[in-house]
């Protein structure tokens, strides 16, 4: 039992279970895969990659996708530090800790926001797709699993029509989203994103004297951070 698929198989289930869950809640849909946009000058990766991106009437939400499967998620909060992420694998009392992924989402739809006009709805989720995945305690609203997609998917449809606080999009607005979302991407690639992340990697591990891969190296290739 593996506590992680291989991050692009969990990425194409997390987009085809997107499309199941929100094509009948609306007529025009697009979604974007692995799109890869700038971040500011100074940060730590040049790029990000933002697993899912799918655009429909009410606005444009993002989701981040995780591989995980087989393990309980939860959270150890302090009031000294931010919440810490731990995944423990079902039957076993070991856990590990992982990166925060509401932050991570959340890092980069700011990032998008400051590229898009203001009256665009635009909105995060952490996505965990995969079999056998229990969250403990109280967790983020945008933390769910393929079973609250539907949910999700009415939601946001009846938020969006009902509170107009942002324009509703018609096919065509969809699609010049769209367009404006692979404006932002440019000429950026999944490889010069995987690129600039091994860069940063590498630095890292020269920083800290070792000149070797840290042991979370093949966790991380499998989604684990």
């Amino acid at each position: 039992m593996t506590i992680a698929l291989q991050g692009g198989i969990a990425s194409s289930l997390g987009a085809q279970q997107l499309a199941s869950a929100f094509s009948p809640a609306f007529s025009h849909l697009r979604i974007l895969r692995n799109l890869v946009i700038p971040m500011p000058e100074g940060h730590a990766v040049r790029t990000a990659r933002i697993d899912a991106v799918l655009v429909c009437e009410t606005g444009v939400y993002l989701f981040e996708i995780k591989a995980w499967r087989n393990a309980f998620v939860y959270r150890k909060k302090s009031d000294q530090s931010p919440p810490r992420w731990f995944l423990r694998l079902n039957g076993c009392q070991n856990a590990r800790e992982v990166k925060d992924p509401a932050w991570q989402g959340g890092r980069k739809t700011a990032q998008l926001r400051s590229l898009l006009p203001d009256d665009l709805r635009l909105q995060y989720f952490v996505l965990l797709p995969c079999e056998g995945i229990e969250l403990e305690g109280v967790m983020p609203a945008a933390v769910i699993t393929q079973q609250d997609l539907p949910y999700i998917a009415r939601l946001v449809r009846n938020n969006g029509r009902t509170a107009r606080t942002y324009r509703l999009l018609d096919a065509q607005a969809i699609d010049r989203t769209v367009e404006r979302l692979l404006e932002i991407q440019g000429d950026l690639s999944l490889e010069d994103h995987l690129q600039n992340c091994r860069e940063r990697s590498g630095f890292a591990a020269s920083s800290a004297g070792t000149g070797t891969p840290s042991r979370w190296t093949g966790a991380n290739a499998m989604g684990l951070q």
